[in-house]
């Protein structure tokens, strides 16, 4: 049974390693989507600046606005798509370290009923209920 139990730990071990593995990996591509995300809000704020004057716009000055807003457009347009192109590999990095997690817990599980089934008494730690 103490072999089984030491196979256990060494499973559990192994699958906490994956796991920080996979959430470091989440913790970058979150990284990246949240800097993407600024980079459009942005982008954003400064085209609504562009018209948010109440004052009346010279000739000159609405094709400044206009050259000004075309330039944000373009920028948002890249900056958008480039928020699209990271979705799918933090989507499946989520998933990964969603998964990976859980197989750390039922290992851990398994582990704690295995304790109390073989009755050494340290099943959860919390003493006596």
């Amino acid at each position: 049974m103490r072999k089984k139990a030491d196979e256990l730990a060494r499973l559990q071990r192994l699958a906490q390693l994956r796991s920080d593995i996979e959430m470091r990996k989440l913790s970058v591509y979150r990284a990246h989507v949240t800097a993407a995300q600024s980079r459009i809000a942005v982008i954003e704020a400064k085209m609504q600046q562009l018209y948010a004057s109440s004052a009346p716009f010279s000739v000159s000055e609405a094709r400044l606005a206009n050259a000004l807003a075309g330039d944000h457009a373009r920028q948002l347009v890249r900056a958008e798509a480039d928020l699209a192109r990271m979705m799918p590999g933090f989507e499946s990095a989520r998933a990964a370290a969603i998964r990976e997690y859980g197989r750390v817990r039922v290992l851990e599980e398994i582990r704690l009923s295995a304790r109390v089934l073989a009755g050494d008494g340290q099943g959860s730690g919390k003493g006596p209920s």
